[in-house]
């Protein structure tokens, strides 16, 4: 009875750890040049896009991701910024494909980014 009970505890465990260890496909720093990926600019071709589990930062916003909704891989997003002192709801849209992805912020496609090293 007790090597079963230890045999359940060990499963439990390995597939909480299974779970624990997925990471979303977009989650991580994302440049349109890969040179910005060891620097912070203010352009979209100089700056990274850093992209957590709840937040998003490019160039100069910093923001919340407020409501998130994925579609296979793609995560649509409403992010709520702030930039230069000004805050506003910003919608964005990431579609990651292999070590590129798809960017649309602020309804503008911004185009294609490599996922930095």
């Amino acid at each position: 009875m007790r090597r079963i009970g230890l045999t359940a505890a060990v499963l439990i465990g390995l597939a909480g750890s299974a779970h624990a260890q997925f990471v979303e496909p977009w989650i991580g720093r994302w440049a349109i040049d890969p040179s910005a990926c060891i620097r912070y600019g203010d352009t979209p071709a100089t700056s990274p896009l850093i992209v957590g589990e709840r937040t998003l930062n490019w160039q100069v916003a910093s923001c919340r991701i407020g409501k998130l909704y994925k579609i296979g891989q793609d995560a649509h997003i409403q992010a709520h910024c702030s930039a230069s002192g000004i805050s506003k709801d910003t919608p964005v849209s990431l579609k990651p494909h292999g070590n590129k992805m798809q960017v649309i912020w602020d309804n503008k496609a911004v185009g294609e980014m490599q996922k930095c090293k």
